[in-house]
């Protein structure tokens, strides 16, 4: 049953927008084994969303559904028969990531360490 307002409540309207792109938004990678043969636990989740990548507007479209959200997710299914190790070793793109993230982590600590310094000074 509806409960009458005192004041009406009003949206405006907004003007339709496309997103010419993806955002990646969120990246899970879960490797709890190395990569060897017959090792096929882990997965990764990478969430997109959309994005305008226009110059002068460049925007990420913000919602609170899951409305235009696309998730990737390996494995998928999560029966399948390739596994995140897999992903890494027959994508090349997927390995260099990996190879950029773990080359990463080294100097992401130090900078880490370094903003503790500075700011307990």
């Amino acid at each position: 049953m509806a409960i009458p307002r005192k004041t009406p409540f009003t949206v405006s309207p907004t003007p339709e927008k496309t997103f010419n792109s993806v955002w990646v938004k969120n990246i899970n990678i879960h490797c709890p084994q190395i990569n060897e043969v017959g090792n096929t636990d882990g997965h990764i989740t990478i969430e997109l969303v959309p994005y305008d990548s226009s110059d002068g507007s460049e925007s990420i479209y913000i919602s609170s559904d899951t409305e235009g959200v696309e998730t990737l997710t390996v494995p998928n299914p999560p029966e399948a028969n390739k596994s995140f190790w897999d992903s890494v070793n027959e994508v090349p793109e997927v390995a260099a990531a990996m190879n950029a993230i773990i080359s990463a982590v080294a100097p992401l600590r130090t900078w880490i360490e370094e903003q503790k310094e500075e700011s307990s000074e």
